[in-house]
């Protein structure tokens, strides 16, 4: 009886590695294969790149007179003719009426050449020299031609110790009028 006792234990002993081994077996062949790792999934895309390149520009434009309207300055200009634009960085925008000067800077801008249209983006400040008003906003669009600008952006004016916000401001830089819209609060503070 111990003989068959004896063989008993090593059989047991033996079956659960064998069992294992099985299951490693059978986990192999049914598995998916693993797929390979590549580099790049996303399609290559050509680089950008400008068709010319400026530092420290300054354009000026002028009516069908002859006088002029205004005038763009940049610390640097990258031209796309294939989109149709040019991008600016630290942009500044002259306008020029009779009675002033409307002066916008940004971070960066972009010119539609076929529109001029100026689009300025991040800390964007809009400031009118004679009544010392300062708008301030994170993006603007300037129509050239139209001598007009506006923001869908929340924009605060400063005019001395007043303060404006409103959701949006439209702006005739010709005849220096502000139209506001949404909602506006504003903070006076009477002269003593």
């Amino acid at each position: 009886m111990t003989a068959t006792k004896g063989r008993r234990r090593v059989r047991k002993r033996l079956s659960i590695p064998l069992l294992l081994s099985a299951a490693l077996l059978v986990y192999t062949t049914l598995s998916p294969s693993p797929t390979l790792i590549k580099e790049s999934v996303a399609p290559m895309v050509p680089a950008r790149v400008p068709e010319s390149y400026a530092t420290q520009v300054a354009v000026d434009d002028f009516d069908v007179h002859g006088v002029r309207q205004g005038s763009t300055e940049a610390l640097n200009l990258r031209r796309f003719p294939g989109e149709g634009i040019v991008e600016l960085d630290e942009p500044k925008r002259h306008n020029y009426s009779t009675d002033g000067e409307w002066v916008a800077n940004a971070r960066e801008g972009q010119l539609r050449e076929e529109t001029e249209v100026l689009v300025l983006n991040g800390d964007v400040r809009l400031q009118y020299d004679v009544e010392n008003v300062q708008f301030l906003t994170e993006r603007m669009i300037i129509n050239m031609p139209k001598q007009a600008a506006r923001s869908t952006a929340s924009v605060r004016i400063w005019q001395g110790d007043n303060e404006t916000v409103a959701d949006q401001i439209y702006i005739n830089l010709r005849a220096q009028v502000a139209s506001l819209s949404g909602a506006v609060r504003t903070v006076y503070v009477p002269q003593s």
